[in-house]
């Protein structure tokens, strides 16, 4: 049996804007064929398994039967309550006014990669909290199946601050029914000072012996610096590299050591990422960043690296901005990018970009592009182009590029959510654009978009490339005294 149906009447089934049914039919996330009158037409197994999927009960049915019974029970359907308004203590949707600049013009769900699923469109979080309806908006699973990248934000013709709704949603929600890996994380690293529980003595030993290895072989006379006062730099470190990656700590070092960085490691509280930004908890946020300023008062150091990752950067920036301004003041705060090009225009490290030939992206992370333009004045688009151009000479963009780059679909804890099906979901169209760029290698400045691209999607997508780290690259593109890489 064949569907045959209008774009718009199967938006309206589904409560979706049209953009999105296009989009599931452009992608082939729903087989369809063009027919007769800007109609599609769709195999009934092809309907009955989005309808499945959605948890729709389908309009149509192959027996004559179960048509009659579908009508019959849609006739005897309870007619909706109608919605009271009334006055709400401490609602979600704090600002009447945004409801009314919103047009319900479908832009930010057009912009959205995961707009029509589970029904989320940006359009309905907006009325809903408008409505006053906060407890079905907080039951929801709408703000966790979303990555927070801001691609909605910049469609909106009216600036509609959506973001900042999600992020209230997700602050408002019982600690215990937030994604427990994310909330695990928070609890943990607020008792143990890493998200991962890391014991002390663990971490100096591991330290201590990734520095013996390293000046063993690339780097002579290297040795891990723990807690030293009045180091210009102090390192914070992402616990699943210590954890899961210890290697890949010494890309940084190998640059540190090429620098001549005075630099150093705190051994307490050490954490720089901050799950407190995913689960909304911004106590825990602020938390974890006075911490790292303790440290930087502790041992004296006069400025403070975060290497990972996008959204790192982005929670500690937004707290000492917040709570902390007189801080900014103190010490100097650099983003990978900052250092980088600070360490190649001062000519402190030299790079041979003829050891890299294949073809190169750069794939943004939106915490330090969007979301830092947005909400800092300075998105971190050129220097990251720059320095992967000086590695690499055979470079493509991904289109579009920068600012209306796409999300790799697992930012905002996405990847440590139980919602991996809707996160591969999300990054088909990352897939799509890295695999129309022909480009084999993909670098990026976030641990998580690493994770999704190379062993997600790439997977997923058959997508055949090669993933780095912005400072793996430039790791591996060192030249030393002697002229050789380390």
């Amino acid at each position: 049996m064949i569907y045959e149906i209008k774009v718009n009447e199967l938006a309206e089934e589904f409560g979706v804007h049209r953009n999105t049914i296009r989009n599931w039919i452009n992608s082939g996330a729903l087989p369809a064929q063009e027919g007769p009158g800007r109609r599609y037409l769709i195999q009934w197994e092809d309907y009955k398994q989005l309808c499945d999927r959605y948890g729709r009960e389908p309009r149509i049915s192959p027996e004559p039967s179960a048509r009659t019974e579908t009508i019959q029970a849609r006739k005897e359907a309870p007619a909706l309550a109608p919605v009271r308004l009334g006055p709400k203590t401490n609602p979600l949707y704090t600002l009447p006014t945004l409801a009314d600049t919103c047009l319900t013009c479908g832009s930010c769900a057009g912009a959205c990669p995961i707009s029509g699923v589970d029904d989320l469109d940006p359009r309905k979080i907006i009325r809903m909290a408008f409505l006053g309806l906060d407890e079905e908006l907080l039951a929801s699973d709408w703000p966790w199946k979303c990555t927070m990248c801001g691609k909605c934000e910049i469609a909106c013709p009216m600036n509609v601050e959506i973001l900042q709704l999600i992020q209230r949603i997700r602050s408002r929600r019982d600690r215990d029914k937030i994604p427990p890996p994310i909330q695990k994380g928070v609890v943990t690293c607020l008792e143990k000072g890493n998200n991962l529980g890391i014991p002390k003595d663990d971490f100096l030993a591991l330290l201590k012996e990734l520095g013996k290895d390293l000046a063993a072989t690339a780097c002579p006379g290297f040795v891990t610096p723990v807690d030293v006062r009045g180091a210009r730099l102090l390192v914070t470190i992402n616990s699943k590299e210590p954890f899961v990656e210890p290697d890949n700590l010494t890309w940084w070092w190998k640059i540190f050591h090429a620098a001549g960085e005075s630099w150093t490691i705190p051994s307490e509280n050490w954490e720089g990422v901050n799950w407190g930004l995913h689960s909304g908890d911004y106590s825990a946020i602020r938390t974890v960043v006075k911490r790292i300023i303790d440290n930087i008062e502790r041992l004296n150091c006069k400025a403070l690296l975060l290497p990972e990752c996008g959204h790192a950067y982005y929670a500690t920036r937004y707290a000492l901005e917040r709570w902390f301004p007189e801080s900014l003041q103190q010490f100097k705060i650099y983003t990978v990018f900052d250092l980088l090009l600070e360490y190649l225009n001062e000519g402190r490290i030299t790079l041979n970009p003829s050891l890299h030939a294949k073809l190169t992206t750069f794939h943004d992370s939106c915490n330090y592009g969007r979301k830092s333009l947005k909400t800092f004045g300075h998105g971190y688009f050129d220097e990251a182009r720059t320095i992967t151009r000086t590695c690499c000479k055979n470079y493509v963009e991904l289109i579009p590029t920068e600012e209306e780059n796409y999300c790799c679909g697992a930012g905002g804890g996405s990847w440590a959510s139980p919602f991996s099906a809707e996160r591969v979901f999300h990054g088909r169209i990352k897939a799509r654009q890295i695999s129309e760029s022909g480009a084999k290698v993909v670098i990026t400045s976030c641990h998580n978009c690493k994770d999704q691209l190379g062993k997600s999607l790439n997977r997923e997508f058959n997508l055949d490339i090669e993933v780095q780290f912005l400072w793996e690259l430039v790791a591996n593109s060192l030249v030393t005294t002697g002229g050789q890489t380390p």
